[in-house]
C-alpha cells in the first residue's frame, strides 16, 4: 500500500523584519505572517475584500485574485497576502501601509463619581490566636470566628493560601471580603497588614483596541492606564467578520485573543505599578474588575456564542445585570476569586460600552434633552434626559477606522490625522508620529471630505466634478483626488495616495448613517435640535475629529458649538466609576431599565433620513445654515 503523500514545507523570510518561518504548500502569506508573529492590516479577515495586506513576495508563491490591485501595483509586484499562496521558498517585504503600527489609541476618560468611593470590597486586619492542642479548630474555622461571621464562604482558589499567610504572619492577618449584595465571601488572605493595597481593574474591550485602567481602590486614584491593539484584529475588522470567523470554528480562538490582549494590558499595568518602587505588585493584589464592552466583544471575552447576535432578531445570550462571574472563569490575570462586573448589554448592538458613556456622561441625570453619539465601526446614539432614554445602532461601516476607503488606514503612525487643501490643491497636513504619510485615518478623511466639497473639487453628492488640476485624474471611466503624490510618500509606497469617487460614496453612506440615526431618534420622540441641551461626543474617534468640518459634511447636528461636549473614552470611565461606586453600580441598573432600544434596520424612518442625508451636507440645506456653500472654515494652523 502507498504511504499518504506529506505536505511539503518551505521557508519564508519576512524583510524588513529579519523573521523567518515555515509554512506548508498552500498557505496564504497572511497565515504564514500571522504564524511569524507580523500582524498585516487584514480587515475583512482575509477573506479577500479589503485589499490592506499588501505585500511584495520573490520566490514560488500561486496569485489567486489581483482584482483588487492597480495596474502599477500589479507592475510592482505587488499582491495581496490573503489571495497568495505558498509554492516554494520565498522572502516577502512587508510594505508600510500593510502594517498595525502603533496605533493613536485613546485613554482620556472622564466621569465624576455620583457619591462617596464605595467599591465592592474591602480590607480588615485581625488577630488570630495560634491553635493549640486544646484549639485545634481547622485554619478557616480560626478566620470565620474572628469575623463573628460562622458561614462566611471562601472560594478555594484563596484557601489555599489561607495556612501559609496565618503563620508566615505570626497570626496576624489580612481579609480580603467581597460584598455580594450584603452577604461577605473571603476573596483572599495576606500575611501581616496590608490594608493600604487595595487594587481593581477597569477595562474597556472595544472591536478595536483595549484599554485599561489600574486603580486604588483605597483613594479612588489612577495608578496606571495602558493599551493595545484587540489581537482580534487580524481575524476581521468588524463584528461581522469576527462573527463569522466564529461561526467557521474560529470561536475559541477569537475568545483566546481578546483575553490574551486584556491580560497582556493587564500584566504590563502591573509590571509599570510595580517598578515605581516600594512593595512589588502582584495578579493577586488585583481583588476587582469591571469590563465594558459592545455586545459581541463582551460575548467573545465571556466564551460565549455570538452565531444568534448576527441574524435577526439579534438576541444575546445574556444582558449581565445581576451575576458578576469570577476572573478565573473568564481567565483574566488578576486574583482568580476577583469578582468581575460585565457592564450590561442592553441589545445585539448597543452594549455595556454605551451603559458606561451614559454614566460617565451624565445625561441619565439631567432634566433637560441630551444626546450623545460613539462613533466607531458601528454608530452608537442615545437620546436622553432624566425620565427617559431611548438607543439606537446604525452600521457605519469601516470606513472611518480606515477600511474601504483607497487612502484610509487606522489611527497609528504614518496616518495624515489632520488635513487642509492649498489654493494650489496640493494638500497640507499633519502625521502621526511626525514621519512620512502612509495613508488617511478617520479624522483626516472627514477634513479632506470637507476640504473637497469647500474648494468645489466635488458637488453635494459627494462626486468629484473639477476643477481643472492634475490633482484630479481619471481612471476606468471614474475619477480620483490625489491626496499625496508617490514620492513624497513614506518608503515602500507603490502608487499615489488618492480617494475615489467610490471612497467619497462610502464615506457619504457613514456620514448619512450617524446623522439619520441622531434624526430618527429625535422624530421618534417628537423632539427637535432646539430642544436639545448638549451633545454628548464618546469613543476615541470622535475625541479627535474636527467638529467643525464634521458639521460642514452632515455627519452632526448644526447646533452651536458650545452645546458639544467630548467626554473622551466614556465605556472606560463609566467601567471605573462601576468599579468605584455602589450608587454608580446602581445607576448601571436603572440607566438598563430605562433604555428602550430602537431596531433601525426595519424602520422606515430611518430610511428617509438615511437618504435624505446622502448629501453634503443634506437634502434640507436648511438644517444647516452654517454650512452653506458660501462659508468658508476660520482656518487654523495644521
Amino acid at each position: 500500500m502507498a504511504g499518504k503523500a506529506q505536505t511539503k514545507e518551505f521557508t519564508i523570510r519576512f524583510v524588513p523584519d529579519g523573521k523567518r518561518g515555515h509554512a506548508s504548500e498552500g498557505t496564504t502569506l497572511l497565515q504564514a505572517s500571522q504564524a511569524a508573529g507580523i500582524e498585516l492590516d487584514a480587515v475583512c479577515g482575509g477573506t479577500g475584500k479589503c485589499g490592506r495586506c499588501k505585500v511584495r513576495p520573490e520566490g514560488g508563491f500561486q496569485i489567486l485574485d489581483s482584482s483588487l490591485l492597480s495596474e502599477a501595483e500589479v507592475r510592482a509586484n505587488v499582491v495581496l497576502a490573503c489571495q497568495t499562496t505558498i509554492t516554494g521558498d520565498l522572502e516577502v517585504e512587508i510594505l508600510p501601509r500593510s502594517r498595525i503600527g502603533k496605533h493613536q489609541i485613546l485613554t482620556t476618560s472622564l466621569g465624576e463619581l455620583p457619591g462617596p468611593l464605595s467599591p465592592w470590597v474591602r480590607k480588615e486586619f485581625h488577630r488570630l490566636s495560634p491553635p493549640t492542642i486544646g484549639d485545634n479548630v481547622a485554619d478557616l474555622e480560626r478566620l470565620r470566628r474572628v469575623l463573628e461571621k460562622d458561614t462566611v464562604p471562601m472560594p478555594l482558589e484563596a484557601l489555599r493560601d489561607l495556612p501559609d499567610a496565618a503563620r508566615s504572619g505570626g497570626w496576624s492577618v489580612t481579609v480580603t471580603l467581597t460584598d455580594l449584595g450584603g452577604l461577605d465571601e473571603i476573596t483572599r488572605v495576606e500575611a501581616g497588614s496590608t490594608s493600604n493595597r487595595l487594587l481593581g481593574i477597569a477595562v474597556d474591550i472595544g472591536t478595536t483596541t483595549v484599554v485599561a485602567d489600574l486603580v486604588d481602590l483605597v483613594s479612588g486614584k489612577i495608578l496606571q492606564t495602558g493599551s493595545d491593539y484587540n489581537r482580534q484584529i487580524s481575524r476581521g475588522e468588524d463584528v461581522i467578520a469576527r462573527m463569522i470567523h466564529a461561526e467557521e470554528g474560529g470561536a475559541d480562538e477569537l475568545t483566546a485573543l481578546v483575553r490574551e490582549t486584556v491580560n497582556s494590558v493587564i500584566s504590563t499595568l502591573i509590571r509599570r505599578e510595580s517598578e515605581k518602587g516600594g512593595r512589588p505588585v502582584t495578579a493577586s493584589d488585583v481583588v476587582a474588575a469591571t469590563v465594558a464592552g459592545n455586545t459581541i466583544m463582551t460575548h467573545f471575552f465571556a466564551g460565549l456564542p455570538t452565531r444568534h447576535l448576527r441574524l435577526e432578531p439579534y438576541v444575546p445570550v445574556a444582558f449581565f445585570r445581576a451575576r458578576h462571574p469570577k476572573a478565573y472563569e473568564l481567565g483574566l490575570a488578576t486574583n482568580p476569586s476577583a469578582h468581575v462586573m460585565l457592564l450590561p448589554l442592553r441589545a445585539g448592538y448597543v452594549g455595556g460600552d454605551v451603559v458606561g458613556d451614559v454614566l460617565a456622561s451624565g445625561i441619565h441625570r439631567s432634566d433637560a434633552l441630551n444626546l450623545l453619539i460613539d462613533v466607531g465601526t458601528n454608530g452608537e446614539i442615545v437620546l436622553a434626559k432624566k425620565d427617559w432614554m431611548v438607543a439606537c445602532a446604525c452600521s457605519a461601516g469601516p470606513a472611518f477606522e480606515g477600511g474601504e476607503v483607497s487612502c484610509g488606514m487606522r489611527a497609528m503612525e504614518g496616518a495624515i490625522d489632520r488635513m487642509r487643501i492649498n489654493d494650489d490643491f496640493t494638500t497640507s497636513y499633519h502625521v502621526l508620529g511626525d514621519g512620512l504619510p502612509s495613508g488617511v485615518c478617520g479624522s483626516g478623511l472627514i477634513d479632506l471630505v470637507a476640504e473637497m466639497y469647500s474648494r468645489g473639487i466635488i458637488d453635494r453628492k459627494a462626486r468629484i466634478q473639477g476643477p481643472d488640476t492634475d490633482r484630479i485624474r481619471a481612471t476606468d471611466g471614474a475619477f480620483e483626488f490625489v491626496v499625496e503624490t508617490k514620492e513624497r510618500l513614506a518608503p515602500g509606497a507603490t502608487s499615489d495616495l488618492v480617494l475615489t469617487d467610490a471612497d467619497l460614496q462610502n464615506l457619504l453612506r457613514t456620514k448619512a448613517a450617524i446623522y439619520g440615526a441622531c434624526s430618527t431618534l429625535l422624530r421618534k420622540m417628537g423632539e427637535g435640535l432646539e430642544q436639545v441641551s448638549s451633545i454628548v461626543i464618546a469613543g476615541g474617534f470622535g475625541y479627535h475629529l474636527d467638529i467643525e468640518r464634521a458639521i460642514r459634511i452632515g455627519m452632526f447636528p448644526d447646533i452651536p458649538r458650545e452645546k458639544y461636549r467630548f467626554i473622551g473614552n466614556g465605556s472606560l470611565g463609566g467601567a471605573r466609576i462601576a468599579l468605584l461606586s455602589d450608587r454608580g453600580r446602581k445607576e448601571i441598573l436603572d440607566i438598563f431599565g430605562r433604555m428602550t432600544y430602537l431596531e433601525l434596520s426595519v424602520d422606515n424612518d430611518f430610511y428617509e433620513e438615511f437618504s435624505s442625508s446622502l448629501f453634503i451636507p443634506h437634502t434640507e440645506v436648511s438644517r444647516f445654515p452654517s454650512a452653506g456653500p458660501e462659508r468658508t472654515y476660520k482656518e487654523e494652523p495644521i
